[in-house]
């Protein structure tokens, strides 16, 4: 992959700049009412057979261009926000997991900590893999066989493992909370896609992303969604999970609020440290408590200075891995 060279004068960060821009849209939050709670939907929640289909599909940027996708889908249920697959499932409950390939190529599934070299499986055919479910906490699901190919088209997702006992513990006898986020992050390079969709082949050593989403959206469609928008109270505290399903390193910026990390890929922190600013590596799934300790409107966002934008334009009207924390 490029290193990043950036033109300034079309993404340039002023940071007050940029703090006023999102400011609209959190006002509108902060009056609307929009920090009422809807019943959040749940993705896939503790099973043990799950069906789970590959497949091409045309996918809307924010600024209204089309581009052909791969994806994961749950015939059972969905993922995230906009993405078609995400799993729950419950630590030691035996798992069997079918993989249709619905894609002209062979694709297989990769789970890091606990699928790590499953049977490929061919077009138009499926597989079945079993296995008991690993201890509680955040994992990334994902085809191997195409390497960072597949990923920069989409085939990658979160996978949620809760405690036998516990369900509001990050894991077992770990940090509690009141309500919970999956923040899947993901990136694309359209030269990436058009090439897929026109059968040439592209060197994934010019990778340079242009779109940047959450969970399947852009700015400002992360303020609609009701898994996307960080809808809270104060006096709560909120579980965040990153699960970084791309291939660049995402430092997570939060205004208003410092969160403490938990873990890193299950990993326990043992210095617990009150952040701002949270680094999720590729690969990485990160655990995060927020304390909400006041409330009002702000943003959360990538430093990562272009993953803001969305195809160079830079918050307005429109950008990237940019979202919004809402506190009543």
């Amino acid at each position: 992959m490029k290193s990043e060279e950036y033109d300034m004068k079309r993404t340039e960060m002023n940071r007050r700049a940029f703090v006023k821009n999102v400011a609209v849209t959190a006002g509108f939050f902060g009056f609307s009412g929009l920090t009422a709670f809807a019943p959040r939907r749940s993705f896939a929640s503790n099973v043990s057979a799950i069906n789970l289909v590959a497949e091409a599909s045309s996918k809307t940027m924010v600024d209204g261009t089309g581009l052909l996708v791969w994806q994961f889908r749950d015939l059972d249920g969905f993922g995230p926000g906009q993405l078609g697959a995400g799993i729950i499932i419950r630590a030691g409950d035996l798992i069997d997991i079918t993989l249709n390939n619905g894609l002209d190529r062979d694709i297989d599934l990769r789970i890091p900590g606990v699928l790590s070299d499953g049977p490929s499986v061919a077009p138009r055919s499926s597989y079945t893999y079993s296995f008991t479910a690993p201890p509680a906490g955040t994992y990334l699901f994902h085809d191997g066989i195409n390497g960072d190919l597949g990923r920069a088209m989409g085939l990658a997702g979160p996978m949620i493992v809760t405690p036998a006992e516990g369900e509001n513990n990050l894991y077992t006898d770990g940090p509690a909370f009141d309500r919970q986020f999956t923040l899947v992050l993901h990136e694309l390079d359209d030269r990436v896609n058009r090439a897929v969709a026109s059968g040439v082949d592209f060197d994934m050593e010019d990778y340079e992303p242009n779109y940047f989403f959450v969970n399947g959206l852009s700015y400002p469609n992360t303020t609609t969604d009701d898994e996307t928008l960080i809808a809270m109270s104060v006096g709560e505290r909120v579980a965040l999970r990153f699960v970084n399903a791309g291939l660049i390193t995402n430092p997570m910026h939060f205004h208003g609020y410092h969160v403490e990390v938990a873990t890193r890929n299950r990993q326990v922190e043992t210095a617990v440290i009150d952040k701002d600013t949270v680094l999720v590596d590729v690969n990485e799934c990160v655990d995060v408590i927020l304390p909400c300790n006041q409330p009002g409107a702000y943003p959360l966002h990538t430093h990562y200075v272009p993953g803001v934008t969305a195809n160079g334009v830079y918050v307005n009207p429109y950008g990237g891995a940019l979202l919004v924390m809402s506190a009543d």
